[in-house]
């Protein structure tokens, strides 16, 4: 007997992870009608799967034209037996430090030390905001929201920039740098 369930199934295509897995599902645009989580500017995709194994959130996926996207979390499926993620693609490839410690084997506390180099980490990168953070001299700061897979920390460095504000939202990591 034909079903949603195994209809679907005739849509899908061959997607992988940026590790090489492959899985089937269903890469489309989210649905107009629902409010988002977080106002993002670029077009919103989500991804349908049947497997509800085969993709987490924190994955980079490729698509069959080799776009990269990370997965977050979207909540339950309206499609029945289907799995759905929402996708954020990938637009850039930051550098990602982090402000390095040492044990003073003199006193026992910690100092600080040579940041550490933890690579590139892929990017959405957001819309940029101005900000006035100090009323008295009337300076402004440039700000970036990022969506990434890496897990930030307040004070981190990413592309030259400190990490200000973070969030964990749908799974991924929601950070705002300036």
């Amino acid at each position: 007997m034909a079903s949603l369930h195994t209809a679907a199934r005739r849509f899908q295509s061959l997607i992988y992870k940026e590790n090489g897995q492959a899985f089937k599902g269903t890469i489309t645009p989210a649905d107009e009608g629902e409010i988002p989580a977080y106002d993002f500017s670029s077009p919103r995709l989500m991804l349908r799967t049947i497997d509800a194994d085969t993709v987490k959130p924190r994955d980079i996926i490729l698509d069959d034209i080799n776009r990269r996207f990370i997965v977050a979390n979207n909540g339950y499926s309206a499609f029945g037996k289907q799995f759905t993620f929402r996708l954020f693609q990938v637009l850039a490839d930051l550098t990602w430090k982090r402000q390095g410690s040492q044990t003073d084997t003199l006193t026992g506390l910690k100092k600080g030390g040579p940041p550490q180099l933890f690579g590139q980490i892929p990017c959405l990168v957001e819309m940029t905001g101005r900000e006035f953070p100090d009323r008295d001299t009337n300076l402004s700061e440039e700000t970036r929201r990022i969506v990434t897979a890496a897990y930030l920390q307040l004070g981190d460095q990413v592309d030259d920039a400190i990490v200000r504000r973070l969030d964990t939202a749908l799974g991924v990591t929601y950070a705002e740098i300036s």
